[in-house]
């Protein structure tokens, strides 16, 4: 129920910054005065105007005015400014209003609001809003990576909750063998008790065996068997798992089993409780702003180079204290465009490494065996079943993490095997609970395999960090610093390598799962379906550098490339601060998310002490 205030007092989407009370929320002891009388209200006595911007109605509950704004340009003193809404800033503002409520923070996003969860929480038809038309490519692109293989570095999604309303939810946790090339303080830090675990619990991180919905069930305890038993097939294989994934419950009486995570609803219910927090004198009010794209930031020479201007493509925030902190939380390249742009020394450090992971696909399927997989059969009725048949879809989430010999590069291979009783119905449930997009199985996929097991296979491989013709450059013939940067990514010899022994261990991961079936195995052809032929290395292969990562890592300040200290500061100047994957000084082949939210949230318990009040 909404709370009236009283008719003399403003709007409080337009008080100043530090007089921000929270909306629709009583204030005990206050006496709740009448509304304001409208002159025309429910279509009386003339009908309502009939123009709508479902961009404002939301801008109203959540996300500062333009009014607010102007304020904030004039009035506003933070203690931390956010640069990105995504993972590692919900992961850095979660922990850090958690030592301290009354800490000022104020979240700057490029791009509007769009979707209010991740997308596979959404109706079926969501699944196609995936393409150009939500992805951003901030940057020039050179010939020799658009003219290779490669083809491209994925772009970034330019919308409040970042990348998390498309993320795959694969939380796999490296252990010291897979950070290649880290500082000892960076690992260190992961061997602390509350490091995972906090991120974990942010995320809801699942282990798929445990999620137990009648979807993943007896399938994934068997497939689980079936790799860990027979390991040792997969030459190149080190370990297999059932996968870790941020789909658990959000609460604890909940019955929804498998919910994928975003970070929308997650930073929108932290908004609302710190604004009755600040209604009650009991913390700060969490400030959001949409549609804020950061071009750079200016450096008092004076001052040992403070930070005290921000400069942004809706006006200069300024703090001439100099000690608001700034805190890159955007992508890795977009992040080292705002550093490239601001500091001349970070031409020398920022950009100099580019690494990631590449991408590659095998669906493959083959005839369920009673006797391996007695609880899977063949409905009768087909299409006509009315669900009492017993047999119902079953999925798997299952990590295989491997490594080329040769080159120390690290591979890992997801899989999701799938069992359809019934295609045409199952195909909305499986759409839901697909492990990742790129693992979706289609129609088309499942249309005549109600007696087939479907393995989607989708392999992640190490990118080599010290390719030195991967890079981030200044290019300072472009004068927009939204896009000034040129970006390069080659396959080197390294990572070929690391290529060819990931398309095999997935090829005998398949026969390893395959079992006795092996000899009856149909691989699937965008061009021409099911085939018994396998699929070349140029269909296995998909184009991209995919989760970009490398180009500010962390390191000694003796080390010429390196941009920031162990407490995630920048080389240069004062209270600047990044955290995403563009610390990581090597990518492996893990899913970042997972390892970026824990680090973010280190940088809290580092910079964000805790409150006595």
């Amino acid at each position: 129920m909404s709370t009236s205030v009283n008719q003399d007092k403003q709007n409080p989407n337009d008080l100043p910054v530090t007089a921000i009370p929270a909306p629709d929320v009583r204030v005990s002891g206050t006496p709740v005065p009448p509304p304001p009388k409208k002159t025309n209200a429910f279509g009386y006595p003339i009908p309502a105007p009939q123009i709508f911007h479902p961009a404002a109605a939301t801008a109203t509950h959540f996300f500062i005015s333009d009014k607010q704004w102007d304020e904030i340009l004039k009035h506003g003193e933070f203690d931390d400014i956010i640069v990105g809404s995504g993972f590692c800033a919900l992961a850095y503002v979660t922990e850090a209003l958690e030592r301290d409520p009354y800490r000022k923070i104020l979240i700057l996003e490029r791009g509007g609001f769009w979707l209010a969860d991740h997308y596979q929480n959404l109706p079926l038809p969501y699944r196609v809003i995936l393409g150009e038309s939500t992805v951003s490519f901030p940057w020039q692109l050179s010939s020799k990576t658009y003219q290779s293989k490669l083809k491209l570095v994925a772009g970034f999604t330019p919308f409040f909750g970042g990348r998390s309303p498309f993320w795959s939810g694969w939380c796999p946790e490296p252990t010291r063998n897979y950070m290649r090339g880290w500082p000892e303080s960076m690992l260190k830090t992961t061997e602390e008790p509350i490091f995972w675990e906090k991120a974990r619990r942010l995320l809801h991180v699942t282990r798929a065996d445990k999620i137990q919905d009648g979807v993943f069930s007896t399938l994934q305890t068997k497939i689980d068997h079936i790799l860990q038993k027979n390991i040792s097939q997969i030459l190149s294989a080190q370990s297999a798992e059932p996968a870790p994934l941020a789909v658990g419950r959000r609460t604890p009486t909940s019955t929804l089993l498998f919910n994928k995570f975003a970070v929308q609803g997650p930073l929108l219910t932290l908004h609302n409780k710190q604004n009755q927090l600040a209604n009650t004198g009991k913390g700060s009010p969490l400030l959001i702003a949409t549609n804020v794209t950061v071009e750079r930031f200016f450096a008092d020479e004076e001052n040992d180079n403070a930070v005290k201007v921000l400069k942004t493509s809706r006006g200069n925030l300024c703090f001439p204290e100099g000690k608001t902190n700034i805190i890159l939380a955007n992508s890795a390249i977009p992040a080292a465009t705002v550093l490239l742009n601001s500091l001349e020394p970070m031409k020398a450090r920022a950009g100099h490494r580019l690494s990631g992971q590449i991408l590659g696909q095998t669906i493959a399927r083959f005839p369920i065996d009673q006797e391996r997989f007695p609880d899977l059969g063949r409905c009768t009725k087909g299409d006509a079943c009315d669900g009492d048949c017993g047999y119902n879809l079953q999925m798997t989430a299952n990590y295989i993490a491997g490594m080329d010999d040769a080159t120390q590069l690290q591979y890992h291979i997801q899989v999701s095997a799938i069992y359809s009783p019934h295609p045409k119905w199952d195909i909305v449930d499986a759409a839901r609970e697909s492990t990742d997009y790129a693992a979706s199985v289609t129609p088309e996929q499942l249309e005549g395999s109600e007696d087939h097991l479907i393995l989607v296979c989708t392999s992640l491989g190490e990118y080599n960090e010290q390719n030195p013709e991967a890079w981030v450059k200044y290019n300072p013939q472009d004068r927009n610093p939204i896009t000034n940067v040129k970006v390069q990514a080659t396959m080197d010899p390294k990572t070929k390598s690391l290529q060819k022994v990931m398309d095999q261990a997935t090829f005998d991961a398949i026969a390893v799962m395959a079992g006795p079936q092996s000899r009856e195995l149909e691989y699937w052809h965008h061009e021409g379906g099911w085939s018994n032929v396998k699929p070349t290395p140029e269909e296995v292969c998909m184009p991209g550098l995919i989760h970009d990562a490398s180009t500010l890592y962390m390191g000694p300040e003796s080390d010429p490339h390196a941009a920031i200290d162990q407490n995630y500061a920048v080389y240069g100047c004062k209270n600047v601060y990044v955290t995403g994957a563009a610390i990581f000084p090597s990518a492996g082949s893990w899913n970042p998310t997972y390892t970026m939210v824990a680090f973010a949230q280190d940088l809290a318990r580092k910079i964000v002490p805790v409150s006595t009040r």
